[in-house]
């Protein structure tokens, strides 16, 4: 009998795991061990590690030995994930969090999905939260909050539940001011800029048990990634000039008085400062690649 790992290798298809982990082993070992009790499993799996101390995900790595481990670059989730990108050798590359469980077919629908899919489709699903609470992809509203729901086009992912193929990632990486939060309506908004369809299966989905280690330190980047690419997306996406300066004025004032009004300094002074570091991020602002059938006017 011919399965279906099989049949996508002998079509040219296989799939890259990329697992992206800092400071938890525990919930990495779980990870892992949802992949390989899967019907079927990736071609590849990659662990890039960002934890300052390498020994304790290593030891959790060493029990599987199918899977690589390579040293984060230990600069956040943008460029730990382009790292998995250069190490990877499949056709399609799937990313989760290191505190995602993997359902027991997940890999086996991620293989029917490709062969029945475009080469330049995005595939994704949603997540199951805490095992009860059901994240689908949401568009981003004018404020860069993903709550608007889809009805025609999807210009949003759920990235632990996404199927990538290699082939965008020739055009477009993650952007490396981005430590965390955002960078999934980034690279969305990206693909459908290159020209990539993204399309919802239902049928595609991973449990996530957000894990508490990390989240303060998280929490700083959340708003200025937020503020730093909506406002790239206005710019370099939609090259909209009047939406760009708009949203550059009215979205720190609103972030801002949002935080006057819980009346707590704290919020006030955290929303000042993800606004200088969306500043600070805008001025080395990575340059986008166009669609190859785009003709770039000449300056």
């Amino acid at each position: 009998m011919v399965t279906e790992r099989e049949e996508s290798r002998s079509s040219g298809c296989s799939i890259t795991l990329c697992i992206c982990t800092m400071n938890r082993p525990d919930e990495l070992s779980r990870c892992l061990d949802s992949v390989f009790q899967n019907v079927d499993r990736p071609d590849e799996v990659i662990v890039s590690d960002d934890s300052p101390d390498e020994e304790l995900a290593r030891a959790v790595v060493a029990k599987y030995p199918q899977v690589i481990y390579q040293p984060g670059p230990r600069r956040g989730l943008g460029p730990n994930r382009n790292a998995c990108i250069q190490s990877a050798s499949g056709s399609h590359i799937i990313f989760v969090d290191d505190d995602v469980c993997i359902p027991a077919a997940f890999f086996a629908t991620a293989r029917q999905l490709i062969a029945s899919s475009e080469p330049k489709t995005i595939i994704t699903g949603y997540q199951m939260d805490h095992g009860d609470y059901k994240i689908v992809p949401h568009n981003a509203d004018f404020w860069g909050l993903q709550r608007v729901p889809v009805l025609n086009e999807y210009r949003a992912l759920v990235i632990n539940a996404t199927i990538f193929p290699k082939t965008l990632f020739e055009q477009a990486l993650f952007d490396e001011h981005v430590r965390y939060g955002s960078e999934e309506i980034d690279m969305a908004r990206h693909a459908v800029s290159l020209g990539y369809r993204i399309v919802y299966h239902d049928c595609l989905y991973v449990n996530h048990y957000p894990s508490p280690v990390n989240r303060d330190k998280y929490k700083q980047f959340i708003e200025a990634s937020r503020l730093y690419v909506t406002t790239k997306a206005y710019w370099q996406y939609e090259r909209s000039l009047p939406k760009t300066l708009s949203y550059m004025i009215l979205a720190p004032l609103q972030l801002l008085g949002s935080a006057v009004r819980k009346r707590d300094a704290r919020a006030i002074w955290g929303a000042f400062q993800s606004t200088v570091l969306a500043w600070r991020y805008l001025c080395t602002i990575p340059k986008v690649v166009p669609p190859r059938d785009t003709v770039v006017p000449k300056t």
